[in-house]
Parts: structure tokens; C-alpha cells; sequence
């Protein structure tokens, strides 16, 4: 094999004309060097496709564990659909006054409405929340105004 140096820069070709023992013996180790490259590049061909096996190994061991576990598995995606249909379908929470749905805010366990001071519930019921009367604050002697009522009614 002969080495081409009419590519390389002006210095490199006088370097090598000084020196031509140094040409022959790059002539001589190019090619070792060429075959030792094809030979590594050769192994790592070997080792990836050893690593592709194993992959694909690995691969059907993981659908045999998923088709052996499905039943759990779609037991586990059924109560996790369930729980999305309730936050976002006709059962889920809103404020019957401002119509927000549920934040995960709660009062004394409910899921409560900060903003309107109201217990969220189903959106079906709101129209009949709407419906009911007004009440207003009762007093501390709510007994004794339930009683004059009362009495009054008798009379």
C-alpha cells in the first residue's frame, strides 16, 4: 500500500521526504491498523445483536407478566375511570352558587366551597338546592321564636 501525500500540507510532505523510513513503516501499520478497526467494529456488531436478543427476551417475559396480571390490572384502571367519571360526568361535585367544581377543599370532611361558604354537591341536585327557600341566620332564642309561632298559629 502506498500512502497519497499530496494531500497533506506543504510542511507534513517535507517532513516525510526527510524521513522516509517514517513513510514505510505508516505504510506497513496503516493496514494493521484498518484490519483492528474492522475486527472491533465486527465484535460490537456481534454484541448488539447479542443485546437485541436479550431485548426482545425481555420484551415477551414482560407481555407473558402482563397477560398473567391483567385482571388486576383492569381492575386498577376500572376504579381509576371511575373516579375520573365522577370528577368530570354528571355526578361530580360544583358549587350549586358559583358553579366551580371540586379543589379537594374540605370542611368538617365535606368537600366545601371556600369562595361561597357552601357544601359542594352533585351537579343533578343543584337545581333542587336552587328551588329551596332562602334562610336566614337564626338567633340564639331560635326555641322561643319557634314557640310564638307556634302559639300564634293556635290562636
Amino acid at each position: 500500500m502506498t500512502i497519497d501525500i499530496s494531500q497533506l500540507s506543504p510542511e507534513k510532505r517535507a517532513f516525510l521526504k526527510v524521513n522516509p523510513e517514517l513513510l514505510k513503516s505508516l505504510e506497513q501499520q496503516i493496514p494493521r491498523q484498518v484490519a483492528g478497526v474492522q475486527k472491533r467494529e465486527e465484535k460490537r456488531k456481534k454484541t448488539r445483536a447479542k443485546w437485541q436478543c436479550d431485548l426482545d427476551e425481555a420484551v415477551g417475559r414482560a407481555e407473558k407478566l402482563r397477560r398473567e396480571y391483567d385482571p388486576l390490572l383492569r381492575e386498577i384502571q376500572g376504579k381509576l375511570l371511575r373516579k375520573l367519571d365522577v370528577v368530570k360526568g354528571e355526578d361530580s361535585l360544583v358549587c350549586p352558587k358559583c358553579g366551580e367544581g371540586d379543589k379537594g377543599n374540605k370542611m368538617n370532611g365535606k368537600p366545601w366551597c371556600f369562595k361561597c361558604n357552601v357544601t359542594l354537591m352533585p351537579k343533578n341536585q343543584v337545581a333542587k338546592w336552587l328551588e329551596l327557600p332562602k334562610m336566614k341566620v337564626l338567633r340564639r332564642n331560635f326555641k322561643d321564636d319557634v314557640n310564638r309561632l307556634i302559639s300564634r298559629e293556635d290562636e
